[in-house]
């Protein structure tokens, strides 16, 4: 049985019962994971909290159910049900959060629940049918991922691997100047996480994630031990994680413009989590000054401009010099 026409009008029921409730709700004009409507709270340009809803509809006369892929399944992800009973036109609207899906029949990739002919008899459902207390939960929810957007417990390091490259070579011959002598080794990209966190003040801890973007045009690997050189897009998923020293790092070849790629990684981060930015080109200036209109700031990075550094600016950096010395053989003293 075709149940668009059903859920179409079960989508207009539901957003009416939540306008009744002044919460604000959209309809996504892209895919949003499962999403028909989005309830949104306080519009920022800085953090908007957000809840996914998926609206079903089922006619009933012996039988049904619904299914939700585990996919979708998210602290921010909500199922609201109409059913109609199809010999005496009673209706019926029931709510269903994630705790609650999770609680429905394991079918492999998906849960589902059935609904039986006397369906709105059983406790599982009575419980469910959306009333003012519903309504409060729903309040609730959307205050609590708020909350946890604005208390960012994360940290991320985004690397520009154009730039990582040019910075070890640049550092190694300034060096080499101070000290002809001195033999200096190939660093690790574990040892520059380490330093890196070092300067930047980050806690080197179980939750830290470095994504390491570098060119195809380029060699780093020849100039920094990076592991093996993969190929898959992480931003997709398809990456294979290695695990450095006390974090994860993913690494990502592309034959697209590195900058381009790491400003997709910084939107789905910035919002939750703290970032470093090692980068040193002028491209990245149009965005953080974006971000921080939005009053978004990250911390950066970078070259000292009296060594060759092309972005010039008025956010707050780290030189990128220390760091590296550190790990291709220098002592502090020599630094």
């Amino acid at each position: 049985m075709d149940t668009k026409p059903l859920e179409k009008q079960a989508e207009d029921l539901i957003k009416h019962k939540l306008l009744k409730f002044d919460f604000l709700v959209v309809k996504p004009t892209f895919d949003k994971e499962g999403a028909d409507l989005l309830i949104i709270k306080d519009i920022s340009e800085k953090v908007t909290p957000f809840l996914k809803i998926q609206c079903k509809g089922r006619r009933i006369e012996k039988g049904s159910n619904v299914s939700i892929p585990k996919k979708y399944l998210e602290d921010n992800f909500i199922v609201f049900l109409y059913v109609e009973i199809k010999e005496s036109k009673d209706d019926f609207l029931y709510v269903f959060f994630k705790e609650d899906i999770e609680k429905w029949t394991d079918a492999g990739s998906e849960f589902r629940l059935n609904i039986s002919k006397k369906f709105y008899e059983g406790k599982e459902y009575i419980e469910k049918e959306f009333n003012k207390n519903i309504a409060l939960k729903i309040e609730n929810l959307l205050l609590k991922q708020a909350i946890d957007k604005l208390v960012k417990s994360f940290d991320s390091i985004v690397i520009d691997g154009i730039f990582l490259e040019k910075a070890v070579i640049k550092t190694k011959a300034f060096y080499k100047e101070l000290y002809p002598d001195k033999e200096f080794k190939k660093p690790s990209i574990d040892e520059l996480i380490v330093q890196f966190c070092r300067y930047g003040q980050i806690e080197m801890k179980r939750e830290l994630n470095c994504y390491l973007i570098y060119s195809t045009d380029f060699g780093l690997e020849h100039f920094v031990e990076i592991g093996d050189i993969t190929i898959n897009d992480f931003l997709n998923g398809e990456i294979e994680k290695t695990v450095g020293k006390k974090y994860n790092l993913y690494k990502f070849k592309t034959d697209e413009i590195v900058s381009f790629k790491i400003e997709e990684q910084l939107d789905r981060l910035i919002n939750t989590e703290n970032v470093l930015l090692i980068a040193d080109d002028p491209a990245y200036i149009p965005y953080l000054e974006e971000l921080k209109k939005k009053g978004i700031e990250i911390k950066i990075a970078q070259m000292k401009g009296d060594f060759g550094s092309r972005m010039y600016h008025k956010f707050r950096y780290a030189d990128i010099m220390y760091p590296i010395g550190i790990c291709i053989g220098l002592e502090k003293f020599e630094l």
